[in-house]
């Protein structure tokens, strides 16, 4: 039988892209955590982006999108099938009039930051998040009571056919940290409409961020604040601050950042994780949901589309 993976390098021969194998994904990731990705594709054009997503369905490959790494825990085994990145042109930014329009692979705080120079408002909560737009969709990325689908005003995605459409502002899902597109599309671009104004500096965001997180490799909120209250404050409540497994702790900081204190494998934050989520569910009755995604998923190896960036794919 062919080996598909000689098999997607000759499908991309000449393409703006580049193919690697086994590539240490703990790099990649702001866990600083994870096994080689069996095969990783930088993609820099929109026709080689489709030229993989095709391949993959014709050839029954899995792959997913990382963005940035910021919202994911990847296994110490790695992950199997085809690990793609945005490049190039992906990660533009540009501003028209009151929208903003950015690509797939370009950083949430470079949406902020374009806006501010522009002197829109609307966009400022998302200066200091480190995932991508991709990724940001996955988990409807947000902070200080705001989430990107507040601003949505249309996204374009390529599904399993490689053709691209448009998915306007009310197709869109808007629930909290879940994703904003469905299943099985990667995200090329993304619009947002914004107002004229001048609120609070990027800068000001960003301190105010940095001032309440840890600064140790994490992946940003472990879980998704439930209807009881923020999570970090149930953690703090059980006195579980400073607990560990392994490299891995629940930082002093903030309760609902779990961090890699050194030499932190995916099994000790796992660990970790499922410590946290009994004590809490005995202690207070309350059940916490992971927001970071764990990769690969129960279902993730025959799967498309982003890995937060965080927020969840690409992040």
């Amino acid at each position: 039988m062919p080996d598909w993976r000689e098999g997607i390098e000759r499908a991309l021969t000449g393409a703006a892209a580049r193919v690697e194998r086994d590539v240490p994904l703990a790099r990649l990731t702001t866990f600083r955590i994870g096994g080689p990705a069996e095969v990783l594709v930088r993609v820099s054009s929109r026709e080689s982006l489709a030229t993989v997503v095709r391949f993959c369905a014709d050839e029954r490959v899995g792959f997913r999108v990382l963005g940035r790494g910021s919202n994911v825990l990847v296994s110490d085994q790695g992950l199997g099938g085809i690990t793609v990145v945005l490049d190039g042109p992906f990660g533009r930014v540009r501003v028209e009039g009151d929208r903003v329009r950015a690509g797939g692979g370009a950083a949430l705080d470079a949406i902020a930051a374009a806006a501010e120079a522009a002197g829109l408002a609307g966009a400022e909560f998302l200066a200091g998040i480190p995932g991508t737009v991709g990724g940001g969709l996955e988990t409807n990325a947000g902070a200080f009571g705001r989430s990107l689908s507040d601003i949505l005003e249309r996204v374009t995605v390529t599904g399993p056919d490689g053709a691209e459409r448009d998915i306007g502002a009310g197709e869109l899902a808007t629930g909290y940290r879940r994703p904003v597109v469905a299943a099985g599309v990667v995200v090329v671009e993304a619009a947002v409409r914004l107002v004229p104004g001048k609120p609070e500096t990027c800068e000001a965001v960003r301190q105010r961020r940095l001032s309440k997180q840890p600064q140790e490799p994490s992946a940003g909120s472990f879980f998704r604040n439930p209807d009881a209250g923020p999570a970090g404050r149930l953690i703090d409540r059980c006195g579980l601050k400073g607990r560990r497994v392994g490299g891995a702790q629940v930082s002093p900081k903030h309760a609902n950042f779990l961090v890699n204190t050194g030499g932190a494998c995916c099994a000790d934050v796992l660990e970790l994780a499922q410590v946290v989520k009994a004590t809490v569910e005995e202690r207070t009755g309350v059940l916490l949901v992971e927001e970071v995604k764990i990769l690969p998923g129960a279902d993730d190896r025959w799967t498309a589309g982003h890995a937060a960036g965080g927020p969840a794919v690409p992040s």
